[in-house]
C-alpha cells in the first residue's frame, strides 16, 4: 500500500514537472523541469528494485544530458546574443501526435498481462540482464543511438564553430 502511494506521488511530479517542461517559456527552466522530471523516473526505478538504472538514470540523464542541456542553451545565448523563439505555429500537429502517442501507450499498457510478467521475474541479477540484452538482442539499435548522438554532437559543434571574424570555418 505504502508503495503504491509513494509510486503515485513520483507520478505526479513526473507528470507535473514534463507539464511544466512542455509549457514554460524559458529553455533554461525548460531544462531544469526535465531534470525534476528524470528524477521522478529514478524514484521510479528505485521502487521497482532496478537500482542499477535508477544509477543510469541519474549519471547519464540527469548528470550528462540535461547538465549539457544547460551548457548549450547558455552557450548559444552567447553567441546569437538573442533570445530563441519558443513558440511556433506546430500546435495542431504537436497536439495530434502526442493524443496518438499516449493512444499507442494507453492500449500497449492494457494489452499486456501484467500479471503474467510480474510473476515471470528470476532471481537473476538485473544489471546482468540488461547487459547481456545489449550485447546480444539490442547491440544494433545501441550502437545506432552511439552514432545518431555522435553525429548530432559533431552537427552541434558545425553550427556553433566560427572564426574571430565571426565567420563559419
Amino acid at each position: 500500500m505504502a508503495e503504491s502511494v509513494i509510486f503515485y506521488i513520483f507520478a505526479a511530479i513526473i507528470a507535473g514537472s514534463a507539464l511544466m517542461m512542455v509549457v514554460s517559456r524559458n529553455m533554461f527552466h525548460s531544462a531544469l523541469w526535465l531534470a525534476a522530471a528524470l528524477f521522478g523516473v529514478a524514484a521510479v526505478f528505485v521502487l521497482l528494485n532496478a537500482y542499477f538504472l535508477a544509477g543510469v538514470q541519474v549519471l547519464i540523464y540527469i548528470g550528462a544530458v540535461v547538465v549539457l542541456t544547460i551548457f548549450v542553451i547558455n552557450l548559444t545565448k552567447e553567441i546569437t546574443g538573442k533570445e530563441a523563439k519558443q513558440l511556433n505555429r506546430q500546435v495542431v500537429p504537436a497536439v495530434i501526435t502526442s493524443l496518438l502517442t499516449f493512444s499507442l501507450i494507453m492500449l500497449a499498457m492494457l494489452k499486456t498481462d501484467w500479471a503474467t510478467r510480474i510473476a515471470q521475474k528470476t532471481a537473476e541479477d538485473k544489471t546482468a540482464i540488461i547487459g547481456k540484452l545489449l550485447l546480444t538482442d539490442f547491440v544494433v539499435p545501441f550502437e545506432a543511438v552511439s552514432v545518431l548522438l555522435l553525429a548530432a554532437l559533431v552537427g552541434a559543434i558545425v553550427i556553433v564553430a566560427k572564426d574571430d571574424n565571426g565567420e563559419k570555418q
